[in-house]
């Protein structure tokens, strides 16, 4: 099989937490970045999973709970049309 080289620059720490999970798991970072970009080529799409929500995101959530504890919770929408009409409001 042919191979190609890839430079990219990285956060070093991100690097280090990357290679020692990869290490754990019995992969090389580079096994794991080829498959990662066959997965990509293949799907055609990308994938990213949050562990943990934005500060942004958690304010809405937060903002979200206590309206739906105070009764001020909206929906749930049976159409977009609805929905919009709600946003827009």
């Amino acid at each position: 099989m042919k191979t190609s080289a890839l430079s990219i620059k990285i956060d070093p720490k991100v690097k280090h937490d990357a290679q020692k999970i990869a290490d754990e798991l019995g992969f090389t970072l580079s096994a794991i970045i080829n498959a990662s970009l066959k997965n990509m080529v293949r799907s055609k799409t990308v994938s990213y999973s949050l562990l943990e929500p934005t500060p942004l995101l958690q304010n809405a959530i937060k903002s979200a709970r206590a309206d739906r504890a105070k009764g001020k919770s909206i929906g749930p929408f049976y159409s977009a049309k609805d929905m919009m009409k709600s946003l827009l409001s």
